[in-house]
């Protein structure tokens, strides 16, 4: 009975080393949208953790703050799970195999090869030959952690360079009336396929690095209080309005751009669902836009001499219809992240 106790743990702590380097791989190695159960516990963790220290009802600003702390949370929560687990598996391992006596030696042993300090060792041959391996172990989740990282923020940075251009051309209020104002302000043309390009560039990124690791959501901008969930919506409401009152042939370059931004957002929304907890309250999509918005900028597009389809309210029923198709899921995302839109 004692040796199948003993034969049991070695069994259960190769397999929890398999569990660890399919994680590992996965989080830091892999590039695909694949869940894996100790980072979506650690991010769960860190959610839940920072959102505990704030104020439900605080401002965006004091929120926005808070929020900074949710991916070193994470990552420090990452490194914590895989750090217990091996040494969990090793010390069933080195208890299972008899080189040590006690469990309880087992576990000294395995922390004591897993952080590379060496203070106990076992004294036989197995013993020795299975510290080496987890303190190799050790190390290479150290070296893994100062690669991995590092990419993550550069992912940030890349998507805040748009944010922050689109917040200064609009004055801090980014919103389709605004970003239409800021082209016809800079003489630009509103079917430029080289703008349009550069968003859908912008969205395509954010469907690499975000979709892949839903975590990113949470990381606000660096710049005062803005976020990347507003500028998404900005850009898909004028991407929608053009396409609703501009001949199809004209607005392709923006309904590419549309397209892949509708498709990051919903994505990220039914990610979102399963990964993180909906915390905040609802936050209607683009609460602060009066109800005739859409008149007063088909108007204005009239008079700066834009071919826009004659009948208003066909082009205004779709674009409801076009922005029905993604403002459910932004709210979604406005909600669990708490980032206003």
């Amino acid at each position: 009975m004692d040796t199948l106790l003993h034969l049991i743990a070695i069994l259960i702590g190769i397999f929890g080393l398999l569990v660890y380097f399919r994680s590992v791989i996965r989080v830091m190695l892999l590039n695909w949208r694949e869940r894996d159960l100790i980072s979506y516990f650690a991010a769960v963790a860190a959610v839940v953790l920072i959102r505990r220290f704030t104020d439900s009802g605080a401002g965006y600003e004091r929120i926005q703050r808070s929020q900074a702390w949710v991916f070193p949370v994470f990552v420090i929560l990452s490194v914590a799970f895989w750090f217990l687990l091996v040494q969990l598996c090793f010390t069933l391992i080195l208890w299972g195999t008899r080189a040590e006596t006690s469990f309880i030696y087992s576990f000294t042993a395995s922390g004591s090869a897993l952080s590379t300090l060496g203070f106990k060792t076992p004294s036989s041959w197995l013993g020795e030959f299975l510290a080496i391996v987890e303190g190799a172990m050790g190390l290479a989740i150290v070296v893994l952690l100062f690669s991995f990282v590092p990419g993550y923020l550069a992912a940030v940075q890349a998507r805040e360079r748009k944010v922050g251009w689109l917040y200064d051309r609009t004055e801090g209020h980014p919103t389709y009336q605004t970003v239409l104002e800021g082209m016809n302000t800079s003489e630009q043309d509103i079917n430029d396929t080289g703008i349009w390009e550069d968003w859908e560039a912008w969205f395509r990124g954010i469907y690499e690095t975000h979709t892949t690791a839903p975590i990113l959501t949470f990381v606000p901008s660096i710049y005062h209080g803005a976020n990347w969930l507003r500028t998404s919506a900005s850009i898909l409401d004028t991407a929608s309005l053009l396409m609703s009152v501009l001949d199809e042939k004209k607005t392709y370059a923006a309904h590419m751009c549309r397209d892949i931004g509708a498709r990051t957002i919903q994505l990220l929304a039914k990610q979102l669902h399963i990964t993180a907890p909906s915390l905040g309250r609802a936050i209607p999509h683009s609460p602060d836009l009066p109800a005739n918005t859409f008149d007063l900028v088909y108007d204005q597009l009239v008079a700066n001499g834009v071919p826009v389809n004659p009948d208003k309210e066909k082009c205004r029923e779709t674009f409801t219809q076009l922005r029905a198709e993604y403002a459910a899921d932004l709210n979604q995302i406005s909600r669990i992240t708490s980032m206003p839109l």
